[in-house]
C-alpha cells in the first residue's frame, strides 16, 4: 500500500455517499484497494437512452487530455449501465471542501487557480461541442490533497433526459433555457459558471467590480450573456481581483464620505485687514454701480466703514480678473504637490497589508486590516488635499488613481502570474 492509498484508507472511514445531480459518489473496497464509484439515481438510469449516453461520454472523454477531467468506465448490469468506476484518487465535492475547510477561500491562489482551471477545461470541452451545463458546488469535484478542481459527467451528453429531473435540487445553477428543454450551448456554461463564482464568494463577498460581469453572465436571455466562457473569464480577470477590489472600494467610499469643504481652493486667500486708513482719495467710478454697497450708507458713515467696503470690492474685482493661464499653472502645481505627497503616504499605508506575511491572514483579519487601512488612506487624502489647496473632487480622483496603480503594482509583485495567468506582451500593453 503506497502513501496515497494509506491516506485514502484513513479518510474513507469518514466518507459516506455524497449526492451528485445524477447519482451517489462513494468509495468501494475492491481487492484491498478503495475505488471511486458513482451509482446512478434510479429516476435517471431508468431512461431508455441513459446507458448509451454514459457509454458515449466515457469514450469521448477518454480522448480529452486534461488533468482536470476525470475519466471513468461504465459498469454494466442486466438493465444496462447502473454505475461508473472513476479513476483512482481522493476526490470530494466543492461543497464538502468549503464545509470542511472554509478558510481555503482566503488562500491567495485558491480562487484564482480554481477559476482559471475551470475556464480552461470548459473552453476545451466547448470547442468539442461538450457542455458541462451544471457547475453546482456538488457537481464540481476537487482532489483532496491539493484542492485542485476536477470535472466528471457533463450535462450535454444527457440532453435527452428530463432536465428538471436530472437537476432536481440544483436548478439555480442551470440556465433557464436548459430547464425549459431548449438548446444547450456555450452560453449555458457561461450562466452556470457565473453562478458557481457567486457561490464561491458567498462567504467573503463577491468583489464589487465583478457584479456587473456576473449580472451579464446570468441574464435570463442567452443572447445577452457573454458568448463563451473564455469571454466571461477574461472579463473577470480584467477587473480588479477580490482583495484589490475590497480595498479600493472601501477607500473610495470612505474618501467620498470623509472629505468636506468647497470645490475650489486654488485661488490665493486674501489676508485679513488689521486696520484701515481714512479715505482720502475719491471713490473709483467703476465701483459705483447701482448695486454698490456704498449707496446704502447713511450720511453719518465714518471713513473706516467706507474704506472697508472699497477694499472688499477691489479684492473681488482683482479675483475676477486673475489671468486664466496663471490659474492653470497654479492648479497644475497643486496637483503635482498632492500627487507626490499622497503617493508616498499611500505606498506606506498599503505596504502594511500587501506583503507576503499579511496576505496569508484569515479572511476576518484581512478585512479588519483593510478597514483600518481605508480610514488611514481617507485621512491622508483629506489632510494633503487641504494643505495643497486642491479641490475635493479632483483630489478624490487623483487619490483613487494612485491607490489603483500602487495596489496593482504590489499585487503583481506578490503574484508574478497576476491571477494565475502569464500575460504576453500584447496583454501587458
Amino acid at each position: 500500500m503506497n502513501f496515497e492509498e494509506l491516506l485514502e484508507t484513513r479518510d474513507v472511514r469518514k466518507t459516506t455517499k455524497v449526492r451528485l445531480p445524477y447519482g451517489y459518489f462513494y468509495k468501494r473496497l475492491i481487492d484491498g484497494k478503495y475505488s471511486n464509484f458513482v451509482e446512478f439515481h434510479d429516476e435517471v438510469a431508468d431512461h431508455v437512452a441513459f446507458s448509451n449516453c454514459v457509454r458515449t461520454e466515457a469514450a469521448d472523454m477518454e480522448k480529452v487530455a486534461n488533468k482536470h477531467q476525470l475519466h471513468f468506465v461504465p459498469n454494466e448490469g442486466d438493465g444496462g449501465v447502473y454505475a461508473i468506476a472513476v479513476e483512482v484518487g481522493n476526490f470530494i465535492t466543492f461543497e464538502q471542501l468549503l464545509n470542511e475547510n472554509p478558510s481555503v477561500i482566503a488562500r491567495e491562489e485558491f480562487a484564482n487557480e480554481t477559476l482559471r482551471d475551470l475556464a480552461e477545461l470548459t473552453e476545451q470541452l466547448n470547442d468539442k461541442g461538450v457542455y458541462h451545463v451544471c457547475f453546482a458546488p456538488n457537481n464540481v469535484l476537487a482532489r483532496k490533497n491539493d484542492s485542485t478542481v476536477r470535472l466528471l459527467c457533463h450535462g450535454s451528453f444527457y440532453a435527452k433526459l428530463d432536465q428538471e429531473t436530472l437537476y432536481d435540487g440544483v436548478e439555480d445553477f442551470v440556465a433557464p433555457e436548459v430547464l425549459a428543454g431548449g438548446e444547450i450551448t456555450a452560453r449555458a456554461d457561461v450562466y452556470s459558471l457565473a453562478k458557481f463564482v457567486t457561490w464561491l464568494y458567498h462567504s467573503a463577498g463577491l468583489p464589487f467590480e465583478w457584479r456587473r460581469v456576473i449580472a451579464k453572465a446570468t441574464a435570463e436571455d442567452p443572447e445577452r450573456r457573454y458568448q463563451s466562457v473564455h469571454e466571461l473569464y477574461h472579463a473577470l480577470i480584467n477587473h480588479k481581483n477580490m482583495r484589490r477590489t475590497a480595498l479600493v472600494g472601501f477607500a473610495a467610499i470612505a474618501i467620498a464620505l470623509a472629505i468636506v469643504g468647497s470645490y475650489f481652493y486654488m485661488l490665493p486667500q486674501p489676508e485679513a485687514v488689521e486696520y484701515v486708513k481714512a479715505v482720502e482719495e475719491p471713490i473709483p467710478d467703476d465701483l459705483l454701480d447701482e448695486d454698490n454697497e456704498l449707496y446704502g450708507l447713511g450720511a453719518d458713515a465714518d471713513s473706516a466703514t467706507i474704506a472697508a467696503i472699497v477694499a472688499k470690492q477691489m479684492r473681488m474685482k482683482d479675483s475676477l480678473t486673475i489671468d486664466e493661464k496663471e490659474m492653470k499653472e497654479y492648479q497644475a502645481k497643486a496637483e503635482q504637490i498632492f500627487r507626490k505627497q499622497f503617493t508616498k503616504e499611500a505606498d506606506r499605508i498599503l505596504s502594511k497589508v500587501y506583503n507576503n506575511d499579511k496576505m496569508n491572514l484569515s479572511e476576518k483579519d484581512f478585512m479588519a486590516r483593510s478597514r483600518s487601512m481605508t480610514e488611514e488612506l481617507a485621512k491622508a487624502e483629506q489632510e494633503l488635499a487641504k494643505s495643497s489647496n486642491l479641490g475635493n473632487e479632483r483630489s478624490q480622483r487623483i487619490a483613487s488613481e494612485i491607490i489603483d496603480q500602487l495596489t496593482t503594482k504590489k499585487m503583481e509583485a506578490l503574484d508574478k502570474d497576476y491571477l494565475g495567468i502569464k500575460k504576453n506582451k500584447t496583454e501587458k500593453k
